[in-house]
Parts: C-alpha cells; sequence; structure tokens
C-alpha cells in the first residue's frame, strides 16, 4: 500500500511538472532569444533551465518560481557566452531575431537590434513578460533602483530609435 501511495505521488509530480514545462517553456525559449541565443542555443538552454529547476534548492526558490526560472535562464547564458569565448558586452549592440508579434507587438528588427543587451534584457522582462522592478532585480542581480533607471533609459533609447524610423 505505501508503494502504491509513493507511486501516485510521483506521477503527481510528474504531471505538475509538465504542466508548469508547458506554462513556461516557450517563454524562456523566447527570452533566451531576445538575449542573442541562436535557436538551437536557446532550444539547449531552455532545456537546461528546467533540469536545473527539477535540481533546485527549495531554499532558492522562495515564492517566484518564475522569476526563479528566468534567473537560471540568464546565468545559463551568461555561462553559454562565456564558455563559447565570445566577448559579448552588456553593452555590445547584437544581433538578434526580431520577436514574436504575438508577445509585444510587432518591432521591427533594425530597432530591436540597435538596443544593447541589457536594455533588451530589461524591457522584454517588463513588457513581455510582465515582471515587476523588483522581481527584474532578483533576477538580474541589480537593485530595483538601478532597474528603475535602467529601464527608464531603455524605454527612452527604444522611444528615440522608432522617432528615428518614423523621421528618417
Amino acid at each position: 500500500m505505501r508503494i502504491d501511495a509513493m507511486q501516485g505521488e510521483a506521477m503527481r509530480d510528474e504531471a505538475d511538472f509538465a504542466a508548469f514545462y508547458a506554462a513556461h517553456h516557450a517563454a524562456i525559449w523566447a527570452y533566451l532569444a531576445r538575449l542573442g541565443a541562436s535557436p538551437a542555443v536557446a532550444s539547449d538552454l531552455a532545456q537546461d533551465t528546467f533540469v536545473r529547476w527539477l535540481e533546485r534548492d527549495e531554499t532558492k526558490v522562495q515564492d517566484n518560481a518564475r522569476a526563479y526560472l528566468y534567473k537560471v535562464a540568464l546565468h545559463l547564458f551568461i555561462d553559454h557566452v562565456r564558455r563559447s569565448k565570445r566577448e559579448v558586452a552588456w553593452d555590445a549592440v547584437t544581433e538578434v531575431a526580431a520577436p514574436e508579434a504575438e508577445r509585444i507587438g510587432v518591432i521591427p528588427h533594425r530597432i530591436w537590434s540597435q538596443l544593447t543587451l541589457r536594455q533588451r534584457q530589461l524591457l522584454w522582462l517588463a513588457y513581455a513578460e510582465g515582471f515587476s522592478h523588483e522581481e527584474i532585480a532578483g533576477i538580474t542581480g541589480l537593485g530595483a533602483d538601478s532597474i528603475r533607471v535602467l529601464l527608464s533609459r531603455a524605454r527612452a533609447r527604444f522611444q528615440a530609435l522608432q522617432e528615428e524610423r518614423i523621421d528618417g
């Protein structure tokens, strides 16, 4: 009887994980792609993010599992960049695919690619994923006050690029 109860709990946990994975995988993949990962690398890193989720220390997750996933994904992306020995500075302008129209509206690739990696990250977390400043601070390791300032600058840069496109 005890074995049956344990198997039932394991199956419930598997079903819970499958639902959690289904609910968050596409968003984690898109976030990694917006940071600059190729589609294949974004897929690998997204999978690794969920492996880390399964191996997590419950005390590190606290109340916001979704924010924890983004934090893990960010660290995996940074580790990938370091391993690949590419010199990608947070403030370097890099080419990435334009975000999906259904996520944050149609943003021309030319505008998105002119934002720095940090600006894309902050705009994506705030507006595509709807994280609060405090949650973004937890994901990025920055202070919430810094997030407010950096996000304000990112919005201003984005708006300036849009205006240049309209005027140009």
